[in-house]
């Protein structure tokens, strides 16, 4: 089976990126698989991003390596930037801007929700109403 990609980007590829690739790699069909990004790489990931996953079913799925740039990832079947600068990320890109900015539960919440509704689009599922959430 082939396998696709979708690039989650952040400005610094270190949090918000991290929980929702976590999320969509938990529900994804087979043949999807995310990974992350920043515009501007920290060193390293969030200390967010564990404690907004801490106790959910896809904990064990955050990515712990370093950030990298976009840059670093090659050919993505579609890049998601989330709370990032207009066109700071060539490309054809679906925008996520958050309703939630602050690193807490309705963040980790609302982007549960898009990673999902994503998985569910690109597995050839109806979207739900009101999709795509910019």
């Amino acid at each position: 089976m082939a396998q696709h990609t979708v690039l989650f980007v952040c400005p610094h590829g270190a949090g918000k990126s991290r929980v929702a690739a976590a999320w969509f790699d938990g529900c994804a069909s087979g043949g999807w698989r995310a990974t992350t990004a920043g515009v501007v790489p920290q060193t390293a990931v969030s200390r967010h991003a564990p404690g907004l996953l801490a106790g959910t079913p896809v904990a064990h799925l955050l990515d712990g390596a370093a950030p990298r740039p976009v840059s670093a990832v090659r050919d993505p079947a579609l890049v998601v930037t989330i709370d990032c600068p207009p066109g700071s990320v060539a490309g054809t890109t679906v925008r996520w801007d958050l309703d939630n900015g602050g690193f807490d539960e309705a963040m980790r919440d609302e982007l549960r929700q898009r990673a999902q509704d994503l998985a569910r689009v690109l597995s050839g599922d109806p979207p739900p109403s009101g999709w795509p959430a910019s």
